[in-house]
């Protein structure tokens, strides 16, 4: 069989088929089931700030007479105690120490509650963290997600926050709700530091 292996900014997995942060990616099981059927890596779903989600919010789209051509999932972060989701990161990674565990993080524009979850999932021993600026619902008047996302300057401010205090590999998750993306990719760019 070939070799599939990849090295992706440094964390290494047997493929390059990842699981993106989403319901699928919300719990320890979750991940667990789908690396025993082959999967490389797994985004976990965002943690942060408990939110409530008080009811799943899927919609799907139907043109022409096509039912359902579209599914669309606009559930907010997860909504598992953050204790509980560190430590089935933990767990995961012992278990399936070859495979690729990113752990997507949302929490307020603010630089200790940055160091203090960036501390936390490093301590899981998870191989990367990805800060979500992408999220479009909830929470932007607390400067999280597309709110950051959609801001250079804030983009570049809460990566440099991030990427700081951390040893891990940082991917920034940009929102497509911008005019210019490239202008938010340049930001992130320019809050890493240089190698």
């Amino acid at each position: 069989m070939a070799d599939l292996s990849i090295d992706f900014a440094g964390i290494r997995s047997p493929n390059p088929f990842w699981l993106a942060s989403a319901p699928p990616t919300n719990s320890g099981a979750q991940i667990h089931r789908a690396f025993e059927y082959g999967w490389g890596g797994a985004v976990w779903k965002t943690i942060g700030a408990p939110v409530l989600n008080i009811s799943n919010r899927y919609g799907s789209l139907s043109i022409g007479g096509q039912r359902m051509l579209a599914i669309n999932n606009v559930e907010l972060i997860s909504d598992r105690p953050l204790d509980v989701n560190l430590r089935e990161i933990a767990e995961i990674k012992r278990l399936w120490p070859d495979r690729a565990v990113i752990v997507s993080a949302m929490v307020d524009a603010d630089p200790q509650a940055w160091k203090d979850i960036v501390m936390m999932i490093e301590d899981t021993g998870a191989d990367g963290i990805e800060l979500n600026y992408g999220c479009p619902q909830g929470m932007s008047e607390r400067g999280m997600g597309a709110a950051v996302g959609q801001v250079p300057e804030m983009c570049q401010l809460n990566t440099h926050w991030v990427t700081s205090v951390t040893r891990l590999p940082v991917i920034v998750k940009l929102t497509p709700n911008i005019t210019h993306i490239v202008d938010p990719a340049h930001a992130a760019l320019a809050g890493a530091p240089t190698p």
